[in-house]
């Protein structure tokens, strides 16, 4: 999985979040910041025009998108959620579709060609999802985003370094508030129009908010950020027990003072604390009250509060009309079934039906239950695959014992699969990637593991997250086929890869078609079985097991949001049909419910890539090259299924004209 890239090419998210602007916050000074080759080497100006103007559109709409992506003129920013901010992206992209129709494609060379074909088709998809009146963020509550997960995952990576920053710091912070007023309003909304999330997602969002709102201010990451890495201890009175207090901690009793001298804090249970700065800390002590100050403050009285209201929305008001546990699809919501069909066209990029998709994944778990069954056999000497399901699941050999364990074996699985890459492409990222575990207040409902994208500006390297909260439920099998796909050669080989194409609009580079990424990574887990990465036939089950856990999620999706399946009904299946642990079951079956269609772009993403490697075996006999083949895919970044097969085509034909 992939946290970022999610709807159409132009605006495609890159991060958890999208969060509210506020005007009646002041403005820090925004810094002076220009993208280099917006447009890349696009040679039609109008083209051009439209790709700066579009790039500029999105990060001015997603400010917490353009941090991640490094620009710092927006750090200080939220995006709207309103209903008015959806009616002004919506006219801004009819006003690009009307400026795209005066390009004349055949005038186009084939680069941009296939950046008109992107832009105007996820403008399309986009304009018929806002038309449709679904109005997603007035009834959608997901445990896995949202300001309740989103907002204490940005505090650590919201830049901190220089006065500006920290200003910009405060800024956003003050912003949030107003957002989450505002997702309460987009909720009563959609109750008036006869919409609402499923009750087993806002049973979850409310215990996320409980324990948001039991967590002592100075724990918390909003305030962490700021206190720079310091401690905080019961108060000392006076300036010989500050002594007492410098000598313990083994700094100067003015330093203490000085880091103090701001309003007593009284934090939600009544006690005072004194802030002990870190060793390292950059910032002088006064220096860092004055930041600390001001964000302790807006957390406390602004934003716990706010917390507190959206909590009690969701509690008084959201809950008792929830679509409940036994029809918790879109195919209960009114408008639900059409609004699914745009959800299978922006995720896999084709035009399916969930009939169709449903047949796909009930063969797909038919093949991959013989081999898990014929490996299972000879690897466990035990025979059907309730029998293998029992021992895997049960043993505690297949189960690591402490969190350490999970970050150790992910590291080293990266560092094996990097010293493969030389035998397998020639397209290789300069982007690292590194090992990070999941953040603690998200972790119990959060996936396996997920992958963010680097920085565009090379700040920050790509991170593989890896779930680490209750390990003994996690499983040894499945480490090394998460670690491939999320990492290495499966997400950050593509996107750093997509992200470091030069000549391509940075709309291309930084966003894409949810069936090519996820389809390549899922390509890649198989791939590595190729390459001699699995370390044993233990591991290769574990391979096969994630083979049928997205083909599972064919059917689960189908059957929750187009047949009218239970929740009840769609963790049994896929219980009974694949080697994933119960617990991730039921956080997975929880994800398809919040994110409807998108499981789907897995397994059809993977088919299109593996027909198109045979196709080209075909084509080319003896001349097929592995590593020919892995660059023709992903040189052109993350394009749609349909324009990626028209590329290889395009390929296959020069490598049978050369031959003439």
């Amino acid at each position: 999985m992939t946290v970022g890239i999610r709807r159409g090419l132009p605006l495609a998210a890159l991060v958890l979040l999208a969060l509210a602007d506020c005007a009646a916050v002041s403005s820090a000074p925004a810094p002076e910041f220009a993208w280099k080759d917006v447009a890349g080497d696009t040679a039609n100006p109008e083209l051009a025009a439209l790709c700066r103007d579009a790039w500029d559109l999105r990060l001015r709409e997603d400010p917490v998108g353009a941090t991640f992506l490094g620009d710092p003129r927006f750090h200080g920013k939220l995006s709207d959620p309103s209903p008015a901010a959806s009616e002004r992206h919506a006219a801004a992209v009819r006003e690009f579709l009307h400026r795209s129709e005066a390009i004349r494609a055949d005038g186009l060379d084939d680069r941009d060609r296939v950046t008109l074909r992107l832009l105007v088709d996820a403008w399309k998809g986009e304009l018929e999802e806002h038309d449709s009146g679904i109005d997603v963020a007035s009834w959608s509550v997901d445990a896995r985003s949202g300001p309740q997960v989103d907002f204490l995952t940005l505090s650590a990576d919201q830049p901190i370094g220089s006065p500006i920053e920290r200003q910009q710091l405060l800024e956003r912070w003050r912003r949030m508030p107003a957002y989450l007023d505002t997702c309460t309003e987009n909720l009563r909304r959609g109750l008036r129009a006869g919409r609402t999330a499923s009750r087993h997602a806002v049973e979850q969002v409310i215990a996320q908010l409980d324990a948001i709102l039991a967590t002592p201010i100075e724990k918390s990451p909003l305030v962490q950020r700021a206190a720079g890495g310091g401690t905080w201890t019961e108060p000392i009175g006076g300036d010989t027990d500050l002594a007492v207090l410098s000598s313990r901690v083994d700094r100067r009793a003015a330093d203490l003072r000085a880091a103090n001298e701001f309003v007593r804090m009284r934090v939600h249970h009544g006690e005072s604390l004194l802030l002990v700065p870190a060793q390292n800390d950059p910032l002088p002590p006064a220096e860092r009250a004055r930041f600390l100050e001001p964000v302790y403050v807006t957390v406390r009285d602004s934003i716990y509060p706010a917390f507190g209201r959206y909590r009690e929305a969701l509690r008084a008001e959201i809950l008792p009309k929830t679509r409940g546990d036994d029809h918790p699809g879109l195919h209960s919501l009114q408008g639900g079934d059409a609004y699914y069909r745009q959800c299978i066209r922006r995720e896999t990029s084709l035009d399916l039906s969930p009939d169709e998709l449903h047949a796909f994944g009930l063969a797909e778990i038919q093949r991959i239950r013989g081999e898990i069954e014929a490996l299972g056999a000879r690897s466990l000497s035990v025979q059907g695959l309730d029998k293998i399901q029992e021992m895997l699941r049960t043993s505690p050999a297949m189960h690591f014992t402490e969190a350490a364990e999970i970050r150790k074996k992910a590291e080293d699985v990266l560092a094996r699969a990097n010293a493969a890459v030389p035998t397998a492409f020639g397209i290789q990222p300069r982007a690292r990637c590194e090992v990070v575990e999941i953040p603690a207040h998200e972790a119990p409902t959060s996936t396996i593991a997920y992958y963010r994208q680097a920085s565009a500006d090379g700040s920050r390297p790509g991170r593989y997250y890896v779930n680490t909260y209750a390990p003994t439920t996690r499983t040894r099998y499945e480490a090394e086929v998460l670690a491939f796909h999320e990492s290495v050669p499966g997400h950050h080989l593509q996107i750093a890869i997509a992200q470091e194409i030069r000549g391509l609009p940075l709309l291309r580079r930084h966003g894409g078609s949810t069936a090519f990424v996820e389809g390549w990574a899922l390509y890649t887990e198989r791939l590595c079985d190729e390459l001699g990465l699995y370390t044993g036939d233990v591991d290769r089950l574990g391979m096969l097991s994630f083979d049928a856990w997205r083909a599972s999620r064919l059917v689960v999706d189908t059957g929750l949001h187009a047949m009218g399946w239970s929740r009840a009904q769609a963790i049994e299946y896929m219980t009974a049909n694949t080697l994933l642990a119960e617990n991730n079951v039921a956080n997975e079956v929880d994800r398809y419910i919040g994110t409807p269609g998108q499981a789907l772009a897995y397994k059809v993403g993977q088919r299109e890539i593996l027909e198109l490697r045979d196709k080209a075996k075909t084509a080319l006999g003896e001349r097929f090259d592995r590593k020919a083949f892995h660059d023709r895919v992903l040189e052109n970044g993350a394009v749609t299924l349909a324009v990626l097969r028209e590329s290889i085509d395009r390929w296959l034909a020069r490598e049978a004209g050369a031959t003439r």
